[in-house]
């Protein structure tokens, strides 16, 4: 009886330590996996801040001008949407750099809860931002426009326009590159969106892979006190 206690001991002791070395390997892979895409999260916000700030600070400069009769910009001109871009990518470059730096500095205690959850809160919010930048810059809610106009113009609209006239048309200094760079910042929200459900998964798989590990302790954990109260039984 003490010999099939102790191999039965050795045994769950030995699949335990398979559960722990098993679900440590796959937290490993998936923690290199959520800094890759926190990473490529940051570089793209950033990306989207640039390519929406130039044609943006091109605007502050000039439309300055029009007091002197130079007007660049029409009067239905709304620069919102370059605003809510730049507003998108600072917000999802701060969720992904706390969590990169959460993820990166070193500690003495398991951190797995914490990542799992704050990577779960930084892939809704950062998805929710980047889907509010896409839907704010296509429909331009409570837009106004002056009397006689049908329409509002953006940044990307007015200065791709010039691009597509044909003849002796010469565009402004610097329209054709705000252009190119205010589709690259819109392409790259989307690029963003689909990065942040990604994101999303990870977060998943992180935490279905606590939830079962948990499972599986518990289950150890009750075994364990099975044989103890087994054994007392034998001895009394």
């Amino acid at each position: 009886m003490s010999s099939g206690s102790s191999s039965t001991a050795g045994s769950n002791a030995y699949s335990s330590d398979m559960v722990e070395a098993d679900f440590l390997k796959r937290n490993r892979v998936l923690h290199v996996a959520r800094l890759g895409l926190s990473f490529a999260l940051l570089a793209g916000s950033i990306a989207v801040i640039a390519c929406e700030a130039i044609p943006y600070n091109h605007y502050k400069s000039t439309v300055k001008w029009a007091s002197v009769g130079l007007d660049l910009w029409p009067p239905n001109l709304d620069i919102r949407p370059s605003i809510a871009a730049i507003a998108c990518g600072c917000v999802i470059a701060a969720l992904n750099l706390i969590y990169f730096v959460v993820a990166v500095l070193p500690s003495p205690y398991s951190r797995i809860q914490l990542l799992n959850g704050y990577s779960s809160a930084s892939a809704i919010a950062g998805f929710i931002t980047a889907l509010v930048g896409i839907l704010f810059s296509i429909y331009l809610p409570s837009s106004t426009y002056p009397t006689g106009y049908t329409r509002n113009e953006t940044l990307q609209s007015w200065t791709c326009k010039w691009s597509s006239y044909d003849g002796d048309t010469t565009a402004p200094s610097h329209f054709s590159r705000d252009c190119h760079d205010s589709r690259a910042g819109f392409a790259l929200l989307y690029v963003l969106l689909a990065l942040e459900i990604c994101m999303g998964f990870g977060a998943l798989a992180g935490a279905w892979f606590q939830k079962s590990v948990g499972r599986r302790r518990e289950e150890q954990l009750q075994l364990e006190k099975l044989e103890i109260a087994t054994k007392q039984a034998y001895r009394a």
